[in-house]
């Protein structure tokens, strides 16, 4: 049965198996949930200017995220169409408005239904999965986590498993205290903007969890009451956190900053064999404390499942 698709750059948009059909080739490509409903609603009124705000309410309906989702998610379709960040000749970046897919690379294509539809195993391209997330740093070096999730990249100090000179000890000695410096330095920088205008860190509820230590980021004069505030947010999901990484032996850092736009929230994981780190930006943090603990939760039990796992001798 005949089915009318829409086309962009010759690719059919086949929502039904999320993923897109080059229309000459027959090569597909698989996208994410939130990309191809972005796509979805570009392509349906192309040519037509959609503000930030008004993509984020339709792609992500209220949901909690970061500033880097829909920037993502542009970008993994640029490439998905063969338009670049650059020429930007499909879907363009409007500055101070947003964004639009152009209408001359759009049109209407009647398929049969049976031909467009494949198997979900043969759906497949040779860039691979890009409903896999993306990393596209913005101003500022906030990476920031919402249903995109993303880390900062980190290095790395891995022990040497056969016996070590003593000179490569030194030198292992070495990288560990500079990997620290650099941990502390950008933890700062990258996530508070700089710990050099005036800003404090302070521990808050010290010794009410037994492996985790809470340090809220605060400019000179805050009141008290506004990380009190926060940690009252919060303390459910650390509370829980505590009693699972205190069975794997992990330690846990957390620190936290809220403007009046995001919650700043970062924390690293470490047990004697290796180091988590992830920084998130949580927009729209106030509207549903729920939502909020949720993505702490399971951001961390991610990072938490990632740690290696230390060998008894």
């Amino acid at each position: 049965m005949n089915k009318c698709y829409y086309s962009v750059n010759n690719w059919l948009v086949d929502v039904a198996s999320g993923s897109i059909l080059h229309l000459t080739t027959g090569e597909r490509k698989r996208l994410g949930e939130y990309q191809l409903k972005l796509l979805d609603i570009l392509v349906k009124e192309a040519g037509r200017i959609f503000t930030r705000e008004e993509l984020t309410n339709l792609v992500w309906e209220r949901r909690v995220i970061g500033n880097n989702s829909l920037p993502n998610a542009i970008h993994a379709l640029r490439t998905a169409l063969e338009d670049d960040g650059k020429m930007q000749r499909i879907i363009k970046t409007v500055p101070r408005k947003g964004y639009l897919l152009e209408a001359e690379y759009c049109c209407v294509v009647e398929k049969d239904e049976d031909e467009v539809n494949e198997d979900e195993e043969d759906i497949a391209t040779e860039h691979g999965d890009l409903s896999a997330p993306f990393i596209e740093p913005q101003e500022g070096h906030l990476i920031a986590v919402g249903n995109d999730v993303h880390d900062i990249p980190a290095a790395q100090v891995v022990p040497p498993t056969a016996p070590s000179k003593p000179g490569r000890k030194i030198f292992a000695l070495l990288l560990t205290v500079l990997f620290t410096i650099a941990i502390t330095t950008s933890a700062c920088w990258f996530l508070f903007n700089g710990c050099y205008e005036r800003q404090v860190v302070r521990e808050i509820q010290p010794g009410v969890y037994s492996n985790i230590q809470i340090f809220s980021v605060e400019k000179q004069g805050d009141p008290a009451y506004l990380s009190a505030n926060l940690y009252g947010k919060m303390k459910d999901s650390l509370y829980a956190l505590n009693q699972q990484i205190k069975m794997k032996s992990v330690t846990m850092n957390v620190y936290f900053h809220s403007d009046n736009s995001a919650l700043n929230y970062s924390f690293i994981l470490a047990n004697p064999c290796d180091k988590k780190q992830l920084v998130m930006a949580i927009y729209h943090w106030r509207t549903d404390t729920v939502q909020l603990n949720n993505l702490i939760l399971r951001e961390t039990r991610r990072k938490l499942n990632e740690l290696a796992t230390c060998k008894t001798s």
